[in-house]
């Protein structure tokens, strides 16, 4: 008998520290793909400026913006954890609304969801 073990550790897939960000721009130099679909990212962001951080989500051409945190402002230099889920097809990146320092973006892929 053949057991088959599911991956269930968390997956990196962007660890970056201490950048400059333009308002309304890719965070990250390439888009995120899912390596296991369905799955959900785990963002934990902090900038040093007050702004509104979000998701960029694109499937076959078709680009959707999402806010993060109802989009309110996040506090400067505060820590947020936030999830969305990811799906075959999807790629990810990740904007904020002003001009800031990047303190920290980790995005960890969780393996079906599973938390």
């Amino acid at each position: 008998m053949v057991t088959k073990r599911i991956q269930l550790e968390p997956l990196e897939k962007a660890n970056e520290h201490n950048t400059a960000e333009t308002a309304d721009t890719n965070i990250l130099a390439s888009d995120l793909s899912p390596t296991n679909t369905p799955c959900l990212f785990r963002v934990m962001v902090a900038f040093n400026t007050t702004g509104i951080f979000k998701v960029l989500t694109i499937k076959d051409f078709n680009t959707q913006l999402g806010y993060f945190n109802n989009g309110a402002n996040l506090v400067a230099d505060a820590l947020y954890i936030f999830d969305h889920l990811v799906h075959d097809g999807d790629t990810i990146n990740y904007w904020y609304s002003v001009n800031a320092q990047l303190t920290v973006l980790r995005v960890q892929e969780i393996v079906a969801g599973v938390q």
